[in-house]
């Protein structure tokens, strides 16, 4: 009787010990988006498949995935692991050429994966490409783009999100918010993507562009970076326990803002074994979670 009660006075004991709602503050912190790992597989030393990445990333814990758009039979047999290992699809990316003369904007077989997507509440990410970066000559047909795709996405209950990247015409977020605007669909929105934001606009103020755009921030990447740096690897990308910019305290202004989309965390050039820089990550995150 004694021996129970000491095991039930330990247990007490371990739960006190515990942060305060840890667990229910990291479901809670951004309720309706959920945090997911990005490019887990680029640069992974394991060279692990596709499928073998889906099994680390839910066994790290990570509520949703972050991919190339799937598509044909990949699409489902993806999906149906997913289901099975009770992850999502947060991000979903393509690519789309926004020269006037490009045969093809995007691949014609977008529209049937989307409309696989449907119920998921996953974001189409466009990567805008074809012009040079600002070129204001491709406003109106990227916006016409961008408008023919939200409508596509609508269908399926999904919102198309421009994901700004260096050397792409809209590497910059002023700029994919002004096509955005023309757009004008409100299911049409852009990412704030930490690593591109500190490379191409890292001479602005970020907090006042969140605060004054937040409606139409869909997606959110981040992850460990070195305020100043021009490279990526051990630079403006790393493990989210490295570098010197206060990711907590963007964190802290999303929830302020009452930011409700997912999270993600931007692994694209950090080698080694992604297990590795995933668990770093993912117990970093925890904490962060347990601070707000």
């Amino acid at each position: 009787m004694n021996a129970h009660r000491h095991v039930w006075l330990l247990v007490l004991i371990l739960l006190i010990a515990l942060p305060a709602g840890a667990q229910e503050k990291s479901s809670q912190a951004f309720p309706g988006g959920g945090f997911f790992a990005l490019c887990v597989g680029n640069h992974d030393a394991k060279k692990r498949s596709v499928p073998d990445q889906l099994r680390l990333i839910a066994e790290m814990g990570f509520d949703a995935v972050g991919y190339p758009i799937w598509l044909d039979a990949e699409m489902d047999a993806n999906l149906k692991l997913l289901d099975e290992l009770k992850l999502r699809p947060a991000v979903l990316w393509t690519r789309v050429d926004v020269n006037p003369k490009a045969k093809q904007a995007y691949d014609v077989r977008l529209k049937d994966a989307l409309a696989r997507l449907k119920g998921r509440g996953a974001v189409l990410c466009v990567l805008m490409q074809g012009l040079k970066p600002g070129d204001v000559s491709g406003i109106e047909h990227g916006a016409a783009l961008l408008r023919e795709l939200g409508d596509m996405a609508a269908g399926s209950g999904m919102k198309v999100s421009i994901y700004h990247h260096m050397s792409d015409w809209t590497q910059n977020l002023s700029f994919a918010l002004e096509v955005v605007r023309k757009a004008d669909r409100p299911n049409v929105g852009v990412n704030f993507n930490l690593c591109h934001w500190l490379m191409a606009d890292g001479d602005k103020d970020y907090r006042a562009f969140l605060r004054a755009n937040i409606g139409r921030v869909f997606v959110v990447t981040l992850n460990g970076a070195k305020l100043g740096s021009k490279t990526w690897t051990n630079g403006l990308i790393q493990p989210l326990d490295c570098g010197d910019f206060d990711n907590l305290e963007l964190l802290r202004l999303l929830k302020e803002l009452k930011y409700r989309g997912p999270i993600g965390l931007m692994c694209y050039g950090v080698g080694g074994d992604a297990r590795e820089h995933l668990v770093r990550s993912m117990k970093v995150w925890k904490e962060w979670m347990g601070k707000l």
